[in-house]
């Protein structure tokens, strides 16, 4: 039987790239400006020139051959932060594999757990993840460790996937305390009386329904793909799973490889540490907590010699850590699962690179998808600014009680075009915040009730698309387990879109059931 031949995911991106490179020839490019009372507003058909003065009525800006070659060697240098990240964790990854230590906690874990309890709270761990800090781009590192995890459960490569894809977007869809995306559309809105408590009931129970409809999709899924692999939505398809096919039986789990267990542990609680905005939760005094959890590190950092020798002087508080810190971690687990396994020189830096070098892969898929923003425009200028335009120009005719269908829908198609959560919520909220504020002054939740409703249709709807989107994370990690981005999309389209709808029906009904 002749399998069908699936383009891959470099060339799947590239087709994007190309369509947006044509659309260049049609659509203007706007911008943003902020204007003297300190709102950003949109000046539709324009650009800035070399001095930052704006030139209006250009119309279109063509790119051609030179642009659609550079755009994804430009998108490589933007991604330098989170290539850096993914090749490190690759590299930490390849390390603990050699020696065996994933494998054996793997068979740990499968001995304490059953695969529906392992699918239901790791998806729940990853649905946090994205409600707290808009976990996503974080993905392709992730499955490398939880991928294998559900393959060698008797799953099939999807259900490790979904558990961290479904996750994660069910959380982002909620976003109950994400200051990325909830946090950047309430200053946007600029209303004092929004903080981001505001509508947290709303979000949580958003939260709750997203996360059931997943996690019983996913299981279901699961456990019928257990039963019988030609039911997987993979079935014919030669994925990697990223499991040693040698042989099936795990390594016993020894003590050195124990402590190479605790090394990724205790990179997963600092990364916890490292990400969590612990500054959103106020103490007294104008303190917040993240004044509370920086305080260890601050103490050592104030002993004269101590502070100097451990580096903590020029320690990333706790809260605002990035990429750059996400692969220091990783470095600093790799070096030191060489000193507990006694890796020789010569080893440690064979899987080290070995190790990266599998990633590499993920890592020029991330640099062509980057390159469709380059093309794109910036959350500042370009077409994404035009398309985000047109939306919201088209919604300030919406009727009061069509609003939150209406919302969401434009926010979907204006994450086909742009997807960061905080340059949309900064171009889109000042006009759709007044646009709500009109719509809802004399109802009975007022003008901050229907925002808490717009904002709540901006995170489900953005996030929604975030989910199907070929953006660099999603064909990164498709790349890395090759499975095709149709067999990818048709499988989470049947839970995203339930989830959408029922994401709808709970704004929608939210002021009728007192949850704003």
């Amino acid at each position: 039987m002749n399998k069908k031949k699936m383009l891959s995911a470099y060339t799947i991106v590239f087709i994007f790239l190309l369509i947006t490179a044509v659309l260049t020839w049609i659509v203007p490019q706007s911008i943003v400006v902020t204007n003297e009372n300190g709102i950003q507003e949109v000046i539709y058909n324009a650009i800035f020139d070399s001095n930052g003065e704006i030139i209006r009525g250009v119309g279109a800006q063509p790119a051609g051959l030179w642009d659609i070659i550079m755009a994804p060697i430009t998108g490589f240098q933007n991604a330098g932060a989170v290539s850096i990240a993914i090749l490190m964790a690759g590299a930490f990854l390849g390390l603990i594999n050699s020696v065996g230590a994933l494998d054996a906690g793997i068979g740990g874990l499968l001995k304490r757990y059953t695969g529906t309890s392992l699918i239901a709270i790791l998806m729940f761990v990853f649905a946090i993840f994205g409600s707290v800090f808009g976990f996503w781009e974080e993905i392709p590192a992730f499955s490398i460790v939880i991928v294998p995890l559900f393959v060698l459960a008797g799953y099939d490569v999807m259900t490790g996937l979904a558990v961290l894809f479904i996750g994660a977007t069910a959380g982002n869809m909620a976003s109950v305390v994400n200051p990325f995306s909830v946090g950047a559309a309430i200053g946007a809105i600029g209303n004092p009386e929004l903080s981001l408590g505001s509508g947290m009931i709303l979000r949580m129970v958003i939260f709750l329904a997203l996360y059931l409809v997943g996690v019983v999709y996913v299981i279901k899924y699961a456990n019928t793909v257990k039963k019988d692999k030609e039911k997987s939505i993979v079935a014919g398809i030669e994925v990697n799973t990223r499991v040693n096919e040698e042989g099936h039986e795990l390594p016993e789990l020894t003590k050195k490889r124990f402590w190479s267990i605790m090394v990724l542990v205790g990179i997963i609680i600092l990364l916890i540490l490292g990400y969590m905005p612990w500054y959103v939760i106020e103490l007294d005094g104008g303190r917040t907590f993240q004044d509370v959890i920086n305080t260890p590190i601050n103490f050592i950092a104030s002993i004269p010699i101590l502070g100097s020798l451990s580096g903590f002087k020029h320690f990333t508080p706790f809260g605002d850590w990035y990429f750059g810190e996400f692969a220091f971690v990783f470095l600093l687990g790799s070096i030191l699962i060489g000193l507990i396994n006694r890796m020789p020189e010569e080893q440690f830096v064979k899987e080290f690179a070995n190790g990266a070098k599998d990633l590499l892969g993920v890592i020029l898929v991330l640099s062509v998808a980057n390159g469709i923003s380059v093309l794109m425009g910036s959350k500042s200028e370009g077409m994404s600014v035009t398309f985000v335009y047109w939306i919201q120009t088209a919604l300030q005719g919406i009727p009061s009680w069509a609003f939150s269908i209406a919302t969401v829908a434009a926010y979907v198609g204006i994450g086909f075009f742009l997807q960061s959560t905080s340059g949309v919520a900064g171009i889109t909220m000042p006009i759709l915040g007044a646009v709500t504020m009109a719509l809802f002054q004399g109802s009975d939740i007022g003008a901050a009730g229907g925002q808490v409703m717009l904002i709540s249709a901006f995170t489900v709807g953005i996030n929604f698309m975030c989910g199907i989107y070929p953006g660099a994370s999603t064909m990164g990690t498709l790349e890395l387990f090759h499975v095709p981005y149709d067999r990818y999309l048709k499988f989470v389209l049947k839970i995203l879109l339930p989830m959408l709808a029922i994401g709808c029906l709970i704004i929608s009904a939210s002021q009728f059931l007192g949850l704003i």
